[in-house]
This record gives structure tokens, sequence and C-alpha cells, in this order.
């Protein structure tokens, strides 16, 4: 491919184009699509496929992601309170319970805002016959309202002969006590005569500058003279102040809460602790410390673990340890046995969250599996047309298709198995906790 048929503007990197894994700038289907259509030879190579097609196809490589790799781990707070029963909890109430999930980090933006006034830009002057030697004066203001004023001046001079000089001045005026000071800087002079028809001329009065020309001719002419600059008279500092979520459970493009995959642990809270008064824990506690003050007296951490572990074991022998049912469809989950009226307790829900599709887009997976499919896509429309002759005498190109096809049996079983080497891959949920 010669880069002669490229415009400059592909030439060059855009600033959507830098991206990396952790920093990356895919941040809609948009953004996907275009990706896919370059990699698959776009818009050197036409492709037939429909904007729909292209969509859907990002979309069920979501999916597809989502349910076996697509999720992050969360520990969702569980109040009894929201418990409805023969029904369940919805995870929703637990999502937006979730202090991780709804809190909120502020952070501070420092700007500057100041007002204006913009200094007159155009002023125009005509000037006699024989005036050369004398000063015109085309622009005066003051500089203490601020401590640097830059402008760029643009003199134009056109003599009744019509014979013309264009002159350029950079100018930085500085305040200062007692008198301001300035820096000149003439470029871009050019006239038509064998001489300068002006000179330009500065004078510093205090901080008052006056800026002008001096005619060097004795012909009759005029003067158009633009001052580019701005004069700031106040400035003020303010601080902004903005709240965003630190993880979100709130899903924008889907509209929704993000979605419970899977929860594998629940966690409830207990009354019986070391620092309650006649319970096992207090007197496993007591005797602990008897044993390190006194010497080989009482139980040793040791002992305390068995113990902790025969008093698990019972709770599950005599199911006195609640057990649950999660139903990823309804997204409810039930308890066995399930709180009583009145009786209120926390606990800790280990549960799988799907990622929300801003991150999912992200992907390498998610590229490679839409890409595939966008081949089985293009693939089966040329089909149509196989063996069609093409102007020139070749043939249309229907190999896309079984390529297609071949990509995306390797990119599910690289998913649902965790071929080593596959780093976006986790177990099938089945085999997650």
């Amino acid at each position: 491919m010669a880069t002669t048929t490229w415009s400059d503007s592909f030439l060059s990197a855009g600033s959507h184009l830098f991206s990396t894994n952790l920093a990356n700038k895919i941040a809609k289907y948009q953004d996907l699509a275009d990706r896919i259509c370059y990699d698959l030879g776009y818009p050197l190579i036409n492709l037939e496929i429909h904007g729909q097609q292209l969509y859907t196809n990002i979309a069920r490589s979501v999916e597809m992601f989502s349910k076996f790799a697509g999720y992050t781990e969360e520990f969702l707070v569980f109040d009894s309170d929201l418990y409805t029963l023969r029904k369940g909890i919805s995870m929703e109430s637990l999502l937006t319970n979730t202090p991780e999930l709804t809190a909120t980090y502020a952070y501070t933006i420092q700007t500057t805002q100041a007002t204006t006034n913009s200094v007159a830009t155009l002023t125009s002057v005509e000037f006699n016959a024989n005036s050369d030697d004398t000063l015109i004066t085309l622009f005066e203001f003051d500089v203490s309202d601020i401590v640097v004023d830059p402008s760029e001046y643009t003199f134009t001079v056109t003599l009744e002969d019509t014979n013309t000089q264009i002159t350029k001045l950079l100018s930085v005026a500085t305040s200062g006590v007692p008198t301001a000071t300035v820096s000149e800087t003439e470029f871009g002079t050019v006239f038509t005569t064998s001489t300068e028809i002006f000179e330009l001329s500065t004078t510093i009065t205090n901080n008052l500058i006056n800026i002008g020309i001096v005619p060097k001719t004795d012909k009759a002419g005029s003067i158009v003279a633009n001052r580019n600059a701005t004069v700031i008279n106040e400035t003020t500092s303010t601080t902004l102040t903005s709240n965003s979520p630190l993880i979100g459970s709130f899903d924008e493009l889907t509209k929704q809460y993000r979605k419970v995959v899977d929860v594998y642990s629940f966690d409830e809270s207990s009354n019986t602790s070391v620092n309650n008064l006649f319970t096992i824990e207090q007197s496993l506690a007591q005797q602990t410390y008897f044993s390190y003050a006194m010497g080989n007296y009482g139980f040793d951490l040791i002992s305390w673990y068995t113990v902790k572990q025969w008093m698990e074991t019972r709770e599950k022998m005599l199911a006195t340890r609640r057990t649950f049912k999660f139903d990823d469809r309804t997204q409810h989950l039930v308890f066995y046995p399930e709180p009583k009226t009145g009786e209120r307790f926390y606990g800790v829900v280990g549960a799988y969250v799907e990622k929300p599709i801003r991150d999912l887009i992200k992907e390498p997976w998610v590229f490679q599996y839409a890409s595939a499919l966008c081949k089985i896509s293009i693939g089966r429309a040329r089909s149509k047309f196989g063996g069609t002759q093409l102007f020139g005498g070749g043939t249309l190109d229907t190999s896309l298709l079984q390529e297609g096809l071949s990509e995306k049996k390797e990119l599910e079983q690289m998913l649902m198995t965790g071929t080593p080497g596959f780093g976006d891959a986790a177990p099938p949920q089945f085999f997650v906790g």
C-alpha cells in the first residue's frame, strides 16, 4: 500500500489512538466498530456488512464474555429488613446498600476566572501631504492594572498614489514602579516604494504607553492600524468540588443496576465474641490469656482453633447455619431458614457482579470475538456471489467465512477452559467458588 493514497491527517496519530490496556480509549460501540473495520481492511477494502450487524456482533461478544469472565468480586452488605418472606431479597437493594459500590470520592479543581476588557482593535487615520516627520499617535493605554501586557500590531499605510507599506510589531509592556517598560520587535515589513514610507514610534510616560507612526513621505495617505490584544482587568480564583462514584453499582449504558452472576458465600453477623460475657469465645479467650500469663495452663491458640472448627461443624450438622439459593434470572437471593418477622441482623454476601459495558468493550477478547463474528457475517454475504467473475478476471474471495468460524471456535475454547496464556479468561462460573 502506498502512503500517497492517504491524506496527511491519516499519517499522524490522533489523541483517540493513544491507548494502552489500562488506559484504553475505547469508550463506546462506535470506537470498537471503527477498530474492527480497520482490522478487516477498511477503507481500502469494501466490507459487506451493515452497521446494525456490526453492533449486534459486538453485543454478542459482550454477552459471551460477561457470562464467563467479565465480572468483579464484590462483598455486599446484607440487611434482613430488606428481605421479603417467600420471595427473598433483590440483589439491587444490596448493591445500593453496599458502601463500596455507592461511596464517592471528592476532588477539587482550581479555576481562574478573569474579567477582560477588549482594547480597541482597529484605528483609521488620514494624514495630509507634507506630514513627514510628524508623530501620529494611534494607540494609548495604561498597563498599571496588570503585570505583563503582550500585544501584536499591524500598521498599513496607503498613499494617494496607491503605494503601500505594511509593518507588524510585537510589543510586551510590563507594569513597573515608577514607570512601565516595553520591549518591541518589528517584523514583516514590506513596501512598494524605494524607501520606507513610515517608521514606528513608542513613547512611555509613567505607565502610559503611546504607539504610533512617523511618516517619511511628503504625500498624503491613510493609516489602518490593528491591535490584537486583550487587557485583563480583574482575576479571581475559585475552587470547585465534585463527587464521583468510586466503583459504581449502576451501568449507564444498560440503564440498569449491574447484574449478579453468582453468590458464593454468606457470613451472618454474630452476637457472640470474646468481648461478650458468658460465651464460649469469652471462656476460650480467658483460658488462652491464662496460658500465656501463667505458663502451660489452659488453652493455647491451637486448641482454640480446634474448638472453633468443632463449633462450625456443629452448626452445619444441626442446621443452625443458614443456607441460601440464588436465581441469576430473577436476581433474588433466598435464605433457609428465612429471617423471622421482627428479627433484624446483618451479614456479608460474597458475589460475582458483571462489569459495566464501558469496561467490557475494552477487553481484547471482546474485540477478537466481535471481529471473528464480523468475518463470518461478511463471508456469508460474499458466499452468495461465490464463483462470480469480477472485472479483470478475478473471483470473489469467500475464505473469510472459514477464517471467522475457526477463530470463533478457538476464542470460545480459550474463554470456557481458561487456556494457559490467555489472561482475560477465568474458569466457567459453575467451577468458581
